[in-house]
């Protein structure tokens, strides 16, 4: 009998995971758009009322219970699939993946250096182009006491520079480690979860990440090649949200630039909110495009973050934030807490490569190099059919229909470009590519003929 009575206990199946009902869900749901499905489900995601773990309705059920196609509820799942909340396949379903897993998913999924002959899947800068860092390195160490700690965290030499190129009346300043440090620590200091941000529709893929990382709410703002409509802004400015992340120029990977008769549109609007401007400009050394910031109109909502990693050397890693003093003070406060500030060494450097004429000389050939580099390539792809988007940048955007047969074909040439689909904040984004514009290289009218055959649904 005890024999039998262990063989029906190991009979008993295991208990089938925790299902929340189709009927259940649709109750918590009152914007029946996909849009307001999967943000409303990112914030119950996020506070944990539904836990991870837990298994969703079906499409089908869900769908039927809100009185909506199932099309409805699939482009909220993949919403939340982007966003690293949930997790799909077709033998379990839909499970709730839960915050904060994927941190720093969308640049993590960008290709690393491939194994082909051309690699134009990133916008690094190209090696040849970059000034001499030996020789500014070591004449910062014979001018540095560097045997005892810094007196502050911000070398006097780099904040003289600073202070007269910046483009307005900045309350305060402090270095970082970097362009995308800086904006990190403006979220740490801004942001709370369920925030709404205010990106453009297409934008740096580190950039989605912070805003996601910060269990923030990206609302995607739609640009043209002087930056944000002003017809797109002002709705979202109705949301109440917290910070407007802008890149100003070179916008990767767009394209975009502010212009000033853009930003003077944009000004009323901005300045009857509260919302807390954060400008990057990453490349602005490599600019074409005329040094426009808000903060000449709103200084006291902007922040201007800059940087020189892509126009004097990756492995400087020195970036500036400017702007409203609550919020730099606070970064400085946390930066000393840690010690966590940029080497006076690298920031003294940086102060005489900014000042050094041959360096500057450097600089100006680089912008000229990378500017010609990026017109053959968009005038290729406009031979061919194509339209790619902005005025200046590292790299090209442009919408292909069938863009995964596309970078498949090339990557078989040996040619590596990477998917739109890391830089877009709703939807796939795979209908796009991004072509790096920074090597030097002849297969400009090879990459646009691949390209355009793959747009027009011909055979490659």
């Amino acid at each position: 009998m005890a024999d039998q009575q262990h063989t029906v206990a190991d009979a008993v199946p295991t208990p089938r995971p925790e299902r929340l009902h189709a009927r259940a869900l649709a109750l918590m749901l009152t914007d029946q758009s996909a849009r307001g499905i999967a943000d409303r489900l990112g914030h119950l995601i996020y506070s944990g009322e539904l836990a991870q773990g837990l298994h969703l309705p079906t499409v089908r059920a869900l769908a039927a219970a809100l009185h909506v196609g199932p099309t409805t509820i699939a482009s909220a799942w993949a919403q939340l699939r982007q966003r690293g909340l949930i997790h799909c396949d077709r033998r379990h379903g839909s499970v709730i993946r839960g915050p904060g897993r994927l941190a720093g998913r969308r640049y993590a999924s960008l290709p690393l250096r491939s194994a082909v002959r051309l690699d134009l899947s990133t916008a690094l800068p190209d090696p040849a182009l970059l000034p001499d860092l030996a020789v500014p390195m070591a004449e910062a160490v014979s001018g540095t006491h560097w045997r005892s700690y810094p007196d502050d965290a911000m070398d006097v030499h780099l904040a003289a520079v600073l202070h007269g190129t910046w483009p307005f009346e900045a309350e305060d300043f402090v270095v970082t480690s970097g362009a995308h440090d800086a904006v990190h620590r403006v979220a740490d200091v801004v942001l709370h979860p369920h925030d709404r941000v205010l990106v453009e529709e297409v934008a740096a893929a580190s950039l989605l990440d912070i805003v996601e990382d910060h269990q923030a709410q990206a609302t995607p703002i739609r640009c043209d090649d002087e930056g944000p409509l002003p017809e797109a802004l002002e709705p979202a400015l109705a949301s109440q949200p917290r910070m407007l992340l802008l890149q100003s120029r070179m916008a990767s990977p767009h394209g975009h630039a502010l212009s000033r008769r853009r930003a003077r549109a944009l000004v009323p609007m901005l300045a009857a909110s509260d919302v807390v401007i954060v400008e990057q400009d990453t490349a602005h050394e490599l600019a074409p495009t005329p040094d426009v910031s808000l903060g000449e109109f709103l200084p006291e909502q902007t922040l201007l973050v800059r940087s020189w990693n892509k126009s004097h050397g990756p492995h400087l890693r020195v970036g500036a934030l400017a702007g409203i003093r609550r919020v730099v003070a606070r970064v400085r406060a946390r930066q000393k807490s840690t010690g966590s500030w940029p080497s006076v060494l690298t920031q003294r450097a940086l102060a005489q490569m900014l000042t050094d004429p041959q360096t500057q000389e450097t600089i100006r050939l680089a912008r000229c190099c990378y500017r010609q580099r990026r017109h053959r390539m968009v005038r290729a792809l406009h031979d061919h059919g194509l339209a790619p988007t902005g005025v200046a940048g590292l790299s090209v955007w442009v919408h292909v229909h069938n863009a995964g047969t596309a970078i498949r074909s090339l990557a078989g040439d040996g040619i590596g470009i990477a998917s739109g689909a890391p830089f877009v904040t709703h939807g796939d984004g795979r209908s796009h590519v991004r072509i790096g514009t920074t090597l030097p290289h002849d297969q400009h009218a090879h990459i646009a003929r691949t390209l355009g055959a793959a747009h027009r649904g011909q055979p490659l």
